[in-house]
């Protein structure tokens, strides 16, 4: 394993994914390698080949047979989540299964994918990427500020209730551009 590490890599104590091909990550392989073994051991393949459509991706995962069962498909699916929704684009991944995959419906419901639909013997699930709360952060930060500010002109009150209006006003004025623009990525009005 002396490659040259990349940044799409993805790496935990348990773990390490990364593309074969770092020039096409959405539509090549990744290895995964379990790294908890004597020696690191290639347990399977990931993807996220297939239509990508209104901020949505479909993420795939093959464990090789005798790395099945173990747990190891549901940490897979988080941590290929988690790295798809670090991209400000994408606001859903999806998998698909077949019907009678009770072990691969398991590991996604368990990685927190919802059923969606079941047709022709195939059944579709979907995670979606949680709703921005600049909200509460800013009004943290203006009962920060609005203590300090109170402090400086003598009336902590006052301050206070200077730092709550902006930091709601801010809070506010963020939550909706992230909801704006997550509409206008997925399509869909929340």
């Amino acid at each position: 394993m002396g490659k040259t590490k990349s940044r799409y890599t993805i790496k935990t104590k348990e773990f390490l994914i990364e593309p074969v091909d770092t020039e096409n990550i959405w539509e090549g392989l990744w290895n995964i390698t379990l790294l908890t073994e004597e020696k690191p051991v290639m347990i399977g393949t990931a993807s996220f080949a297939g239509e990508k459509l209104l901020g949505a991706v479909p993420v795939r995962v093959d464990l090789i047979e005798g790395y099945r069962n173990k747990k190891y498909g549901t940490e897979v699916f988080k941590l290929l989540v988690d790295f798809a929704f670090g991209f400000g684009n994408i606001y859903e991944v999806k998998a698909e299964t077949e019907f009678e995959n009770d072990k691969c419906r398991y590991a996604l419901e368990k990685a927190g994918f919802v059923h969606r639909s079941l047709e022709h013997g195939i059944e579709s699930f979907s995670i979606t990427k949680p709703k921005s709360t600049w909200l509460g952060l800013y009004l943290y930060i203006g009962i920060i500020v609005g203590l300090v500010l109170g402090i400086v002109v003598g009336s902590t009150w006052v301050g206070l209730v200077i730092g709550i209006v902006i930091g709601f006003a801010f809070g506010t004025v963020m939550d909706t551009a992230a909801k704006k623009e997550r509409e206008k990525i997925t399509g869909r009005h929340e």
